[in-house]
């Protein structure tokens, strides 16, 4: 558990840090002796200058590497590279400490053009050389630089890195910042039982897809994801696995949606969302089971701040296929362990709403059932101007099957428009004038009748009437 809350006995609490796992991020030469190899726009928060290098061959280069588990290398640069770090926000800490590994291999030792100089830069003030070995020239094999105790708001580390023979390497590793004192932590930043809920599960996905869950912020501070866990149980009720939502600074805002998923592009594939901004991927996200299971939040003191608990039964008795299908909050005023307060995703929203309000939800609505046509003559002729029917509703009960059918003056039925189809608290189903049979239909007057039933045997029936105008092509 220590380490899932960043932190280290003999570094304290880790503010930031860079291992340099992923090889080949940076700048090399070619064999035809001129071009350049870059690949810098890998989403990396650091960053690096070569403009005095001269990387005239295949195996000059200043870049990441795979041995020793990653590092960054430089290797016959024939001038000085410069790495930096991102800006690091360090209000929150008392007395932050730096430290990194310098490297080196080969036999020169020119102090001039063999080096491996370690600076730190505190609120864009000049840079100054780290108190210990932060100038390491020649042969000088291995040594840790660090700088001790550094207050203010901001920090940023700086290495100069010079390598100037073909058989001489410089190497810097494992950087990082921590601090001993505990962060300074906004306590309105915090989530507390109430804040910060599950909202939808999607525990049995499409083949292709992935699992996900829907926090909603209902407060209205915005909270600090670094401090959220994320757990399943198992069989005897204890933590199967406890993720950390973030190990950085970062929020979800007031009265917002987050979508966690291990790859949120694999979910947009099957569903909408008016939220793309709301997805967040977990690495290592906890797995939940097709036929039960339990979703936890905590806080990171492990304190339970809501909890579901779902099983297959728990979707409407009447959906055909469960399949990515997910299970919405129906009131965010109800227990999230309460069966009743979960529901079938609508058909309408393609079964499911990640990033946005659910199509179960029946927090806004205080009036009684709603029905409406818009506009009720529609032209289907493709002229762009009023093509369509539209049959939007407004349910009290996020419960009902919906089966929806057109009949025409006659009575006799054109079109079966929707067939038991979990409709949810809102919505609207699309009638292009088009038949079951495909034909188009005649100008006229038609009747759309809607039947509603829930499985506690609740039957309701609407009619409405719209016509259909102008010369059909």
């Amino acid at each position: 558990m220590l380490s899932i809350l960043l932190t280290n006995e003999s570094c304290g609490t880790i503010i930031w840090e860079e291992n340099f796992n992923t090889p080949d991020l940076g700048v090399w030469g070619d064999e035809d002796g001129e071009s350049l190899h870059i690949n810098l726009d890998q989403g990396e928060n650091w960053s690096i200058n070569y403009d005095d290098c001269s990387l005239t061959a295949e195996n000059d280069y200043v870049k990441t590497v795979s041995t020793s588990g990653g590092r960054f290398e430089a290797l016959d640069c024939d001038g000085e590279a410069i790495w930096y770090s991102p800006w690091i926000n360090i209000s929150k800490y008392l007395d932050v400490n730096c430290e990194l590994t310098a490297r080196e291999t080969g036999s020169g030792a020119n102090s001039a053009n063999k080096y491996l100089k370690a600076y730190f830069q505190l609120d864009d003030r000049e840079e100054v050389l780290f108190e210990v070995n932060g100038l390491n020239e020649g042969n000088w094999g291995e040594a840790v630089a660090s700088q001790m105790l550094l207050e203010g708001d901001s920090l940023r580390i700086v290495v100069r890195l010079n390598s100037s023979y073909a058989n001489d390497k410089v190497i810097l590793d494992a950087v990082r910042l921590w601090s001993d004192q505990p962060e300074v932590i906004d306590p309105n930043q915090l989530a507390e039982a109430g804040d910060l809920l599950i909202n939808e599960v999607l525990f049995d996905p499409y083949p292709g897809g992935v699992d996900f869950v829907e926090l909603v912020n209902r407060s209205e501070k915005a909270i600090r994801l670094d401090h959220l866990l994320l757990a399943s149980r198992n069989d005897d009720g204890s933590f199967k696995k406890v993720v950390p939502l973030s190990s950085q600074e970062s929020f979800i805002e007031p009265q917002s949606y987050l979508v966690l998923s291990e790859n949120h592009e694999q979910v947009l594939v099957f569903y909408e969302s008016r939220c793309p901004e709301c997805f967040l991927n977990l690495d290592d996200m906890p797995a939940f089971n097709n036929d039960l299971g339990q979703v936890v939040l905590l806080n990171d003191s492990l304190e339970i701040l809501d909890e579901m608990h779902y099983t297959n039964k728990m979707h409407h008795s009447l959906l055909v296929d469960e399949e990515g299908v997910s299970l919405e909050r129906i009131s965010l005023d109800e227990a999230g362990t309460e069966p009743s307060n979960w529901a079938s995703a609508s058909a309408s929203v393609r079964f499911a709403t990640p990033g946005y309000e659910n199509s179960m939800s029946r927090e806004n609505y205080e009036t009684t059932d709603q029905i409406s046509l818009e506009p009720k003559s529609f032209s289907p002729n493709d002229d762009g101007y009023n093509d369509y029917l539209s049959i939007s509703y407004q349910f009290e009960n996020p419960n009902y099957v919906a089966n929806l059918k057109i009949f025409n003056s006659h009575g006799q039925p054109v079109c079966e428009l929707v067939k038991n189809e979990p409709a949810g608290s809102e919505g609207e189903w699309i009638w292009t004038g088009e038949q079951s049979d495909g034909k188009k239909s005649r100008l006229g007057l038609y009747v759309v009748l809607l039947e509603l039933h829930d499985q506690n045997g609740t039957v309701k029936q609407y009619k409405k009437a719209c016509s259909i105008t102008d010369r059909l092509e």
